[in-house]
């Protein structure tokens, strides 16, 4: 019953974003501030690399494979900057 109540990442995502995760991949100024708030993410350890990869992958529509939390650091880096 525990399982049903943890809410997975895009889902904790999309509620900062008040917003479905559907969105989130669809409406580019949601897209970035998905990513945006993916990189600022404090605890990143609270999910596993696996559920970080399908984020990414998910809301970017490529194949990203993560290694390491150092990785996702870099690699989102680039959305941590405000695009107006």
């Amino acid at each position: 019953m525990g399982d049903l109540l943890k809410k997975g990442l895009l889902d904790q995502v999309a509620e900062q974003n008040r917003a479905y995760i559907s969105s989130l991949r669809l409406v580019p100024h949601l897209k970035w501030a998905a990513l945006r708030s993916l990189y600022c993410w404090k605890k990143k350890e609270q999910f596993p690399l696996t559920e970080w990869s399908e984020a990414v992958s998910y809301l970017l529509g490529c194949e990203v494979r993560f290694e390491s939390y150092d990785e996702i650091e870099k690699s989102l880096k680039p959305f941590s900057l405000e695009m107006e």
